[in-house]
């Protein structure tokens, strides 16, 4: 029987994973008392901000909203009550939601890649979708009885019917980046591509039409269907609301409030479009001659996100930051409603040069600390919901982390002081980040499909990958002098010398979904198969072997050397912790926390494996018996 321990005390929030190898500290290890083996000890849960991303209405006359850091549906009536549903799958951060004809609410889960279905009575029925890692975002209920939905990183249109049959159509252009999806009024499906600036269509036959946006780095978000028969988008990057005629006409509406970032969009009860700001904390009304008013939102820095438009003529939207659900009649007249209480959600972990851990809290926007003794502390990023993700020690003595959101680097010196530094690559949505052996750091432009490298004092370098659409995850020093990092989408693992010079191996497994890396004490490095269910070794020859984990579907993530000389890796499917000799042979350790969806891991000072837990928001250790 393995034992595990409760510690105390709390503040945090996680998301992705990646994972960075920090050397540990011989003269701090040597003092520690070795833990056994397989001995967990649990830590108070982090507390963090709102996780409400976004709002439809239901045939039963109430709003149904999705709660990615609580992993729930939640019902909430035109006075205010409100019940929360939680989805089966853990961590599966549910993110769009729409009315299907069936009378349910039909949402996506993007990190569970499923599609879920919600009755009126809360019942939940999960379909897993054909391509693994495929990121699904919004979704919408089609002219044909189905419901339509775009897959972000598979950069594909999904359509599933009412008793769940999946298709899925590649769209032309690459790393599109799709993301609003609505039915147009002339039978076809209409959404956004926000990385190649474009508004697309999709015909029931699975044809595409693209028009490309007049403004560059327009990056339109969300789209829906005004009066006037047009679609409405907005363009977050470009501060600008846009309109599209069936016949792809693009006219724009600059905004007012200058870096405003509208998002959500939906059309009112008044005969015009309604939308939020989500810098600019404000709703916006914009009429079909386009005159734009705005009202703003009590309180400073809500980020408003998702808005329709509720079933008692009122326009009803989140305040992510305030994890609150608002409400605004025409008057302009404002009512808030707390949502439910979220938990932090740590992602990814590191040991700092203080003999403490860091990790990222994705949804609390903070960078976290904790002590060997489990005291926590969190320090709030100043851009406010930059999501980071990855987390590194840097040759300076400080940790260096990644803001997918921000798009930034950012820096904590262990006294808890912020820099930050702006990537000049426009939304790079950069993920992992380790330092190399130049004395600067290295990082994964997941939208870019590029690696960046940048200096201690902020001098960028971008380095294009040649396998288009690849999507770079976690990256990590090797022994040989370079970075080598893994490819989410290319199926690949990457090399990238000092000099910015690319060299890419195919992985044997198809759809192995590469998502953590690091460099073992036999000289190879070693990363997780999320998809393909495996640890994968590659020599610095380039020669790949894969060892099948034993339990079915574990969805590796994270990965790590531990101090007794073999590989340490989170199962977040498998909800366990599993350890991989030189030899091939594995080990695996059972969270005592149910439905955990482990996720980054690290070693400690003490001789433990730490890890963050995606689903429950705690930061947990094991013992190696060192």
């Amino acid at each position: 029987m393995m034992a595990f321990r409760f510690a105390h005390k709390a503040v945090a929030f996680p998301v992705m994973v990646l994972l960075c190898a920090v050397a540990l500290s011989q003269a701090v290890v040597s003092a520690a008392v070795a833990r056994p083996l397989g001995e967990f000890e649990i830590f108070d849960k982090l507390e963090g901000g709102g996780g409400l991303q976004n709002i439809a209405v239901g045939s039963d006359g109430a709003m149904w909203v999705t709660d990615r850091s609580g992993n729930k549906i939640v019902r909430i009536t035109t006075s205010g009550e409100m019940t929360g549903y939680q989805v089966p799958t853990a961590a599966s951060i549910p993110w769009g939601i729409a009315e299907g004809p069936d009378g349910a609410m039909w949402f996506t889960q993007m990190y569970g890649n499923k599609i879920g279905r919600i009755s009126e009575s809360g019942e939940i029925t999960e379909f897993a979708l054909p391509t693994v890692g495929s990121n699904p975002r919004l979704i919408a209920q089609g002219p044909d009885g189905a419901m339509w939905f775009t897959e972000e990183k598979a950069n594909r249109i999904g359509r599933i019917t009412m008793d769940g049959t999946i298709t899925e159509y590649a769209i032309p252009t690459k790393n599109a980046f799709p993301r609003g999806i609505v039915a147009g009024p002339d039978g076809a499906i209409w959404f956004t591509q926000r990385k190649s600036n474009k508004i697309a269509r999709i015909s029931m036959a699975g044809e595409f039409t693209e028009f490309a946006i007049p403004t560059d780095r327009f990056a339109p978000e969300s789209i829906a269907v005004g009066p006037d028969g047009a679609m409405w988008f907005t363009g977050g990057k470009s501060n600008k609301i846009g309109r599209i005629t069936v016949a792809g006409e693009i006219s724009e509406h600059a905004l007012p409030t200058e870096g405003g970032s509208p998002e959500g969009i939906t059309a009112g009860p008044d005969g015009a479009m309604w939308f939020t700001l989500y810098e600019g904390n404000r709703i916006g009304r914009i009429t079909m001659a386009g005159e734009v008013t705005e009202f703003p939102v009590p309180g400073t820095g809500a980020l408003l996100e998702g808005i329709t438009t509720g079933p008692d003529g009122a326009i009803w939207f989140i305040e992510r930051a305030n994890n609150r659900i608002g409400r605004m009649t025409m008057l302009g007249e404002v009512t808030s409603f707390a949502g439910p209480v979220t938990a932090g959600v740590p992602l990814n972990i590191a040991l700092g040069s203080d003999g403490a851990m860091w990790f990222t809290e994705y949804v609390g926007n903070k960078i976290g600390r904790i002590t060997p003794t489990g005291e926590i502390t969190g320090f709030p990023i100043p851009t406010g919901d930059s999501m980071p993700v990855g987390i590194a020690s840097g040759p300076d003595g400080s940790m260096w982390f990644t803001q997918v959101k921000g798009n930034k680097i950012g820096q904590i010196s262990m006294d808890g002081t912020f820099a930050q530094y702006v990537i000049p690559t426009d939304q790079a949505n950069p993920l992992g980040i380790a330092a190399g052996p130049d004395g600067a750091m290295w990082f994964t432009q997941s939208g870019a499909n590029s690696i960046g490298r940048t200096t201690l004092d902020g001098t960028f370098s971008t380095y294009p990958l040649p396998t288009p659409g690849s999507v770079p995850w976690a990256i990590a020093a090797g022994p040989d002098g370079a970075m080598w990092f893994v490819q989410w989408n290319g199926n690949r693992i990457g090399r990238i010398t000092m000099e910015g010079v690319i060299t890419e191996y195919e992985i044997p497994t198809k759809g192995a979904v590469a998502a953590g890396i690091a460099a073992g004490p036999d000289g190879a490095m070693w990363f997780t198969q999320f998809g393909g269910h495996k640890i994968g070794r590659i020599d610095m020859g380039g020669v790949i072997t894969e060892y099948p984990i034993p339990t079915p579907d574990a969805g590796p993530r994270g990965i790590a050397a531990g101090p007794d000389g073999a590989m340490w890796f989170t199962e977040h499917k498998g909800h366990k912790i599993g350890k991989i000799t030189m030899g091939g042979v594995i080990t695996e350790y059972d969270v005592p926390t149910p439905g955990s969806a482990p996720q980054g891991i690290a070693a400690g000072p003490d001789g433990s494996m730490w890890f963050s837990e995606h689903a429950t928001s705690r930061i947990v250790s094991i013992g190696t018996g060192q």
